[in-house]
């Protein structure tokens, strides 16, 4: 099979009338759903005012410098050059529906993974500022034995302008609908600490070396860029990675998760939203917003 020396993950501009409507075309959506399908990335090109995301980004930024101070901070996948990161979610100032109820956003959800989808997971991905060398292993978003069926998706929303320089994540475009959670690495005693929602003996989130040296041949994995104002949404599955953050500023990016309503439960009108509720002084505190577990509710 031949190797793909040039590739590039598929945007999707909109036009004004879509704009002014608040939804894609047929045509635009089904574009959408191409590039899900083939590659299980897509970007939604310039679907979100500059401005906001500016404005989010300087609060975020700041409120990391404040996460490296502590001695206590996590890091993500163990790696000291990115940690998940609250959105300023108590901040009216900082909410916008644009972010959190994009109606271009949930018309690509309802097509691609059923009416209604669970919108269930919020985070933000921060790779910090000066991070030569330091990179995620290949991974997916999962520790379990995940369907071969288009059941999530992540809507990661860039608050910066993304170059290899300033850490672009890094893609294996297409394994989404060629691998299965076989081609991970499955948990030990020793291993499980880095991943909390594990089990012994099944799948956590790296790939194996077999693995990806196959899919090398095949379709070598990329680092897409983007620019503020565009949403990059990619099906749970496919491989990725952190990179490092060679550049002097923080490259964070929002991540919203969707999944399919039949997957967790029956859900309510154009996006269910489940979410816990916390008192100020436990909010402050909690974590729980750094450990996601997807676990369906047929393998508890």
């Amino acid at each position: 099979m031949a190797v793909i020396t040039t590739d590039h993950v598929q945007a999707i501009p909109m036009s004004e009338e879509e704009r002014q409507s608040g939804k894609y075309s047929l045509e635009t959506l089904g574009k959408a759903l191409e590039a899900m399908h083939q590659d299980g990335l897509v970007v939604l090109k310039n679907v979100i005012d500059v401005e906001i995301i500016q404005k989010l980004n300087e609060k975020m930024c700041a409120d990391a410098e404040k996460r490296i101070a502590d001695p206590t901070q996590q890091y993500n996948h163990g790696v000291k050059s990115n940690f998940l990161q609250r959105p300023p979610v108590t901040d009216p100032e900082y909410l916008h529906k644009d972010v959190y109820f994009n109606p271009f956003l949930l018309q690509l959800a309802n097509a691609y993974l059923g009416h209604k989808p669970v919108w269930n997971w919020l985070t933000a991905n921060t790779a910090l500022a000066n991070t030569k060398g330091m990179r995620q292993l290949s991974h997916k978003d999962g520790s379990f034995a995940h369907p071969l069926y288009p059941y999530y998706f992540i809507a990661n929303i860039p608050l910066c302008d993304f170059s290899v320089e300033n850490g672009a994540t890094e893609f294996w475009l297409g394994s989404h609908a060629q691998a299965t959670w076989r081609d991970q690495q499955l948990a030990t005693e020793t291993g499980m600490p880095q991943y909390p929602v594990c089990r012994k003996g099944e799948p956590i989130p790296p790939i194996t070396e077999e693995a990806k040296a196959t899919r090398m041949k095949i379709r070598p994995p990329i680092q897409p860029l983007c620019c503020q104002g565009d949403i990059m949404i990619r099906d749970l599955r496919l491989w990725h990675a952190g990179m490092p953050n060679e550049s002097d500023k923080h490259r964070i990016m929002l991540g919203l998760g969707y999944a399919q309503n039949f997957f967790l439960g029956n859900a309510g009108d154009m996006v269910d939203v489940r979410a816990q509720f916390y008192g100020e002084e436990e909010f402050e505190k909690t974590t729980n917003d750094t450990i996601f577990n997807l676990r369906p509710t047929y393998l508890e």
